[in-house]
């Protein structure tokens, strides 16, 4: 198993937090997970939480959101310290099913995976434990 410590999530929907939380915690019980309705709070949470840790935490990512897009996060997120980054695997977590955003979620090399909503167990345990993911076969 993969050696996780945290996730986060950040989506503007509040159901969605509270379900990805849930699922999370079925999988991977004992494990934080902290979620943000807003980009801009996530990024500042991990530039302030992360310079000087060991902390690795895998990051689920909405694309759609008010004020800042996910896509808006990455290119934020890009201007992260190195050490900072490398701690986090990110997964763009969506209910956009359009080639576009696959695409480019494939070209971004912060991205690991593009994962359709709902998150579901088996999901998450296929992050933790290393493995393809079954619905991912667009960033093959």
């Amino acid at each position: 198993m993969k050696k996780i410590n945290h996730f986060i999530v950040i989506d503007d929907d509040r159901i969605n937090n509270l379900l990805c939380s849930i699922v999370i915690g079925k999988v991977a019980s004992g494990l934080d997970v902290i979620a943000f309705e807003v980009a801009e709070r996530g990024l500042d949470y991990i530039a302030k939480s992360y310079l000087n840790s060991n902390n690795p935490t895998v990051l689920f990512l909405d694309i759609n959101m008010p004020t800042w897009s996910g896509w808006d996060f990455l290119k934020k997120y890009e201007e992260l310290d190195q050490q900072i980054r490398k701690q986090i695997e990110i997964y763009m977590l969506s209910s956009s099913v359009d080639g576009n955003d696959m695409q480019r979620a494939r070209e971004n090399e912060h991205v690991v995976d593009y994962i359709v909503k709902p998150l579901s167990e088996k999901t998450v345990s296929s992050i933790l434990n290393g493995q393809e993911l079954e619905n991912s076969k667009v960033l093959a």
